[in-house]
């Protein structure tokens, strides 16, 4: 991971973070995030879905309640992570069945980027459908807008290791965090309770993400694909 190429944000005179659900953005990209906002970047996050389906067994909170719980979460998250100025866009498309909206997806992401825009979005064999399908609308758009587009890894660092040939690597770039933004990094992350902890002691209330994910998220590096 070490040898990795630093990823350069270019010209870019704005970050484009498309999100598939609310917390993905600071997961996959926070430290990406502080680095454009320190160097007078404007950024922008798409919210593809509002998160309403990590609990669909929960018998304590309704899709709405995790709605609200969620839209919290991550306001906290970005003000946390010194970019509480990033502006939001909220999609509102269904959690758990983006690939139903891709090509709507596909036209509002064109409508958003480009050439001057560095548009950041999930892998597209990142491994969970909403992240595949938002990183394949995100590749259709930037392609149509000659917009440059970078990856970032949430749910394979669940099932990949550094170096698992399932993983492009050769095509990895990183950004370093220091100690402080790190750490900063990891308070934000912390701001996702809904998420990091079980809702309540009772069935379909479980933690959602699981310990690789969050441990890849407090690294001193993220990892994107070019």
């Amino acid at each position: 991971m070490d040898a990795l190429r630093r990823l350069d944000l270019g010209e870019a005179t704005r970050l484009v973070v498309v999100a598939p659900h609310p917390d993905d953005e600071v997961i996959g990209a926070g430290g990406l995030m502080m680095a454009a906002t320190r160097l007078g970047r404007s950024v922008e996050i798409v919210a593809v879905t509002d998160g309403e389906g990590s609990h669909p067994r929960s018998e304590t909170h309704s899709p709405s309640r995790l709605v609200d719980r969620r839209q919290a979460e991550v306001a906290e998250a970005m003000r946390r992570l010194g970019c509480a100025g990033a502006t939001r866009t909220r999609l509102g498309l269904p959690d758990s069945g983006v690939a139903a909206h891709e090509r709507a997806l596909t036209e509002q992401l064109t409508a958003v980027v480009d050439p001057r825009t560095l548009c950041v979005a999930p892998w597209e064999a990142d491994g969970h459908p909403d992240h595949d399908a938002c990183g394949r609308a995100a590749s259709a758009a930037c392609a149509l807008r000659r917009a440059p587009l970078v990856r970032y890894l949430v749910w394979t660092w669940h099932w990949a290791v550094p170096g698992d040939a399932l993983v492009p690597w050769s095509r990895g770039r990183s950004v370093s965090l220091t100690r402080s933004e790190q750490a900063r990094k990891r308070w934000a992350v912390g701001a996702f309770r809904s998420q990091i902890r079980p809702l309540s002691p009772g069935p379909g209330d479980e933690t959602v993400l699981p310990a690789p994910v969050l441990r890849r998220a407090w690294a001193p590096l993220e990892v994107f694909l070019v």
